[in-house]
């Protein structure tokens, strides 16, 4: 086999294959270039998609915190009206307490008033007289015939209690009482009989 010399590559016979292989050769190297400027390409493309993907799903997350931030806002807003209508309610409900706690001393102080002027009078000895009373008093059989005047007895019926037969009677809770110490004020039966104390 011969050797190349120098003078060989030199020829001009041999200077075309040479730029034929060189050109083959340059044409591979671009076409492999071109296969990974290529490749590289399609993976920056998908990257690009993913990228695009993630900032829109950003963007709608976004819009969603936005939302629901507006929404907090409106709820704040109604618990604060919530609260403030909550305190006013609860100020007038104070203030009717007090108003009624005051009421109810008052007729607590004008009945204890009541009672000692009462039983002043009756100290002293005066009466008011007893007039016949719209209750009557039952007969030995059962029927309300007579009037129950000083002395008789009275038929306990629906809704009566001690203090309503004591005024009933223009006689006082205690006289009634002291006539009835068997009776318990809290356990009146309908058709109970109680006495009636005369003046």
């Amino acid at each position: 086999m011969d050797t190349l010399s120098s003078s060989d590559l030199d020829s001009p016979s041999k200077t075309p294959l040479f730029i034929g292989i060189a050109a083959v050769i340059i044409a591979l190297i671009a076409l492999g270039l071109g296969w990974v400027g290529f490749s590289r390409s399609n993976a920056f493309e998908r990257k690009l998609a993913e990228l695009e993907a993630g900032n829109q799903e950003a963007a709608d997350l976004q819009a969603t915190v936005s939302a629901l931030g507006s929404r907090l806002d409106g709820m704040a807003n109604s618990m604060s009206g919530l609260s403030g209508d909550v305190n006013d309610v609860l100020s007038n409900v104070g203030s009717d307490i007090s108003k009624i706690k005051n009421d109810i001393r008052k007729v607590m102080i004008e009945a204890g008033t009541a009672r000692r002027m009462v039983e002043e009078l009756e100290k002293k000895g005066v009466r008011a007289a007893a007039p016949a009373p719209a209750r009557t008093a039952s007969g030995s059989d059962g029927k309300n015939a007579t009037p129950a005047g000083p002395g008789g007895t009275y038929t306990i019926k629906s809704g009566d209690t001690l203090g309503k037969i004591a005024a009933a009677y223009k006689i006082t809770l205690s006289q009634l009482q002291a006539a009835n110490p068997g009776v318990d004020p809290r356990r009146l039966r309908i058709g109970q009989q109680i006495v009636i104390p005369g003046n």
